[in-house]
C-alpha cells in the first residue's frame, strides 16, 4: 500500500504504530511470511506485505478492519493506492 503520512504526524510515530500493527496482528496471521516499510521521494511510503499466496495477502489486508492495532496505524495516515501481485 502506498500512503502519506496526515499533517502533524511525524515519521517515527508513523514507524512505532507500524511495528506495532506488526507486532501484535499482522506477524500472527495464517501465511503472513513479514512487512516492510519504504521511505520514497516526496514524502510517500510503501508498506510491503509478504504472504505465502495471494488469496492470503488479500486476507491480511482484510483483517485490518476493526483491529484497534490497524486502526491506529491507519488514523496516521493518508492512503494512496493498495495493489497486489505475485514474486515470479
Amino acid at each position: 500500500g502506498r500512503f502519506r503520512l496526515k499533517p502533524g504526524v511525524t515519521e517515527a510515530q508513523m514507524r512505532a504504530a507500524h511495528a506495532q500493527m506488526v507486532e501484535r496482528h499482522l506477524s500472527r496471521q495464517p501465511g503472513w511470511r513479514g512487512q516492510r516499510l519504504l521511505r520514497l521521494d516526496h514524502g510517500v511510503f510503501l508498506d510491503l506485505a509478504v504472504a505465502d499466496s495471494r488469496t492470503r495477502a488479500i486476507a491480511i489486508c482484510e483483517s485490518w478492519t476493526n483491529t484497534a492495532d490497524c486502526e491506529a496505524f491507519l488514523a496516521l495516515i493518508e492512503a494512496e493506492s493498495m495493489e497486489f501481485g505475485e514474486v515470479v
